[in-house]
């Protein structure tokens, strides 16, 4: 009886982990916002992006964060908006820290797909983002 009770205990002890990060490599490339939620419960889409992310990692725990603008082209615009960040995993979360000499922040990342990542930062603002499909008029 103890014993089913010990591995009931660790089969939820494993299944509320509330990180979900199938692979931090799958930050790499373009993502567009499509949601954010405030502290109240409120939430505001965006259904267009006229500005998009480019995230690169330059190894597992060091990244970029840029701005740049989608052209009809296919091409993108930078945005000179470049940020470097850090990753670290604390209490089986993962949290991406920016600092520069204007701002220092970090948010927890909730969770990260091949399609979608989600980030919540210290004001309990959660954000919502998904992979960019670029678009081209031939």
């Amino acid at each position: 009886m103890k014993t089913n009770i010990l591995i009931l205990i660790g089969f939820l002890t494993i299944g509320c982990n509330t990180s979900k990060v199938e692979d931090l490599n799958l930050l790499n490339g373009y993502w567009e916002i499509e949601k954010m939620t405030f502290a109240d419960g409120k939430t505001k889409e965006y259904t267009v992006n006229t500005v998009i992310d480019f995230i690169s990692m330059k190894n597992d725990s060091v990244g970029t964060r840029e701005k740049v603008m989608p052209r009809l082209d296919g091409t993108f615009v930078n945005m000179q908006e470049l940020e470097d960040f850090t990753i670290r995993k604390k209490d089986g979360n993962y949290y991406m820290h920016y600092k520069n000499e204007l701002d220092e922040r970090s948010e927890v990342l909730i969770k990260l797909t091949k399609d979608q990542f989600v980030v919540s930062n210290g004001e309990n603002k959660t954000y919502f983002y998904k992979r960019f499909e670029k678009f081209e008029l031939k």
